[in-house]
């Protein structure tokens, strides 16, 4: 009998060299403008930084942000003001998340579909979006992710009301708080303990807290505001291998058709692998979550449904079959890796186009409105400053206020509701010297009908296919606060000053 020599390196440690290269290179294509952001990221990232720099700001008045401001608190005392310091966290995130489905696939599945999964996963164009975006797509995975590896360690060592029980009802309300699809995971927690509860006790424990901090999570956030309105399935799906240009409106046919074939996929394996899914928790966590991911169709929602195709898709490609049993590599074998030479090709030309439009400046119609009044606020910061004069009070109020204040650095606030006459508008509106939205969606309809009829008040600044910039002629600001009085310098020391 031959006796084989282990190995000099560990392949888990291969493993981890690879997540520190994958890590490096996707450090190198994330952009460093304070544009594409996600609203909720942007809030949570303001927060953090006013509570670091103990400066008041007016994030507070943007309302509750999600708990990623949890996640990105030591952030504001380490890195104020420095957006790459959570992409960062983001990376690492998502790093630690892929080592946890690999083990996850590899325990429960193949580890062929773990290590397919896994690397097509990472280098897929929608998993760099959400890192650049600060998109909360990546943080549900790993919550799933993370509840599934608790949810073993706790069985196999209950404790009633330890820390790992605690840490699951912090998950179930960290992923409630961030999205519709993060109710998938106490849905499937819930459902776990039904379907295999350790003892009686401990599943009322579960039910009652899961019950309790998820109803909790969705009281104080009141609905997902942060996420926009719902999107089209199959224009979200085509970017999910091929790049669209960020100025384009409309889709050309080879995308509608991709984004058809994409969604179509999604749906059968949520049929026909259904099974698979609720073997464990992550499973069925992924497969609820796509399922009420649909509520909103944003990134978010294409990131879990790509997680879903990579790891259910290669496990039903590689499924044993009889027809082709014995017939050769290439049929059992070889035209599943020219598809993942296809896919890896097609995902790794959208990372490039993504890097090659942040180098160009390529950013979506809400970010071109927000990048043009940030520009007219630097012009006017350096104009001050060049005479040295102060620079003019800027409080703006925008239907993205996280993100404008981020990139113009002054006050944002939200919109202001629409009031039942004009005068009352411009008496609600007192402080604000800009304002910024869409004018032709239906929630702005009433605002924009009261300022209409402002006459020589309004000024429109600009007004562009992602909104309009409105200028306030004569705003009334609140006084400055008083300044102590600066005794003379005497004459004698003045030589030294």
């Amino acid at each position: 009998m031959i006796e084989t020599k282990p190995a000099l390196i560990p392949p888990r440690y291969w493993g981890y060299v690879s997540l520190a290269l994958w890590a490096i290179v996707t450090l190198l294509l994330l952009r460093h403008s304070p544009y594409v952001l996600d609203e909720g990221g942007a809030k949570a990232l303001l927060l953090d930084w006013s509570i670091g720099d103990q400066v008041a700001s007016s994030v507070v008045t943007l309302g509750l942000p999600d708990m990623r401001v949890i996640l990105w608190l030591p952030l504001g005392f380490l890195w104020p003001g420095q957006i790459m310091a959570a992409k960062v966290t983001l990376i690492a995130v998502l790093a630690w998340t892929a080592y946890g489905l690999y083990a996850w696939r590899r325990q429960v599945g193949s580890e062929e579909v773990a290590l397919l999964g896994t690397g097509l996963l990472l280098i897929a164009p929608v998993s760099l979006q959400q890192v650049d975006t600060l998109s909360p797509g990546i943080l549900l995975l790993a919550i799933f992710t993370a509840g599934f590896w608790m949810d073993r360690t706790y069985r196999a060592a209950p404790r009633p009301f330890g820390g790992l029980y605690f840490a699951q009802l912090v998950f179930c309300a960290f992923a409630v708080s961030l999205h519709p699809a993060g109710i998938a995971y106490p849905l499937s927690l819930a459902w776990a303990w039904r379907a295999n509860p350790v003892d009686r006790n401990q599943q009322r424990y579960f039910y009652v807290g899961i019950a309790l901090v998820s109803c909790l999570a969705l009281l104080l956030r009141w609905g997902w505001h942060d996420l926009g309105a719902w999107q089209n399935p199959l224009r979200q799906a085509a970017t999910w291998i091929t790049s669209i240009d960020l100025e384009s409106v409309e889709l050309d046919t080879g995308e509608w058709a991709v984004g058809v074939v994409l969604t179509g996929l999604v749906v059968m394996l949520l049929i026909w692998q259904r099974r698979m899914y609720w073997n464990d928790l992550l499973g069925r966590s992924l497969w609820w979550g796509v399922v009420l991911g649909a509520l909103q169709c944003d990134a978010s929602w294409g990131f879990l449904a790509v997680a879903l195709l990579c790891y259910g898709g290669f496990e039903w490609l590689l499924k044993p079959r009889e027809v082709i049993a014995g017939k050769g590599f290439f049929l059992q074998r070889g035209w599943v890796l020219f598809l993942l030479l296809i896919l890896s090709t097609f995902f790794m030309r959208g990372d490039r186009a993504w890097y090659e439009q942040g180098k160009g400046r390529v950013m979506t119609v809400q970010d071109q409105i927000i990048r043009q009044f940030a520009d007219d606020v630097d012009r006017t910061r350096v104009a001050a400053e060049e005479k040295r004069l102060p620079m003019p009070r800027v409080r703006v109020a925008s239907q993205w206020p996280a993100r404008t204040m981020i990139a113009c650095r002054c006050d944002a606030l939200p919109l202001p509701p629409a009031a039942k006459d004009p005068e009352t508008q411009l008496t609600i509106m007192r402080g604000l010297t800009h304002l910024i939205f869409v004018p032709n969606e239906q929630k702005n309809i009433g605002l924009v009908q009261n300022l209409s009829q402002l006459g020589t008040e309004i000024q429109t600044v600009s007004l562009q296919p992602g909104g309009v910039i409105l200028k306030v002629r004569s705003p009334v600001l609140a006084p400055l606060p008083a300044m102590p009085a600066v005794p003379p310098v005497p004459a004698s020391s003045s030589g030294s000053h």
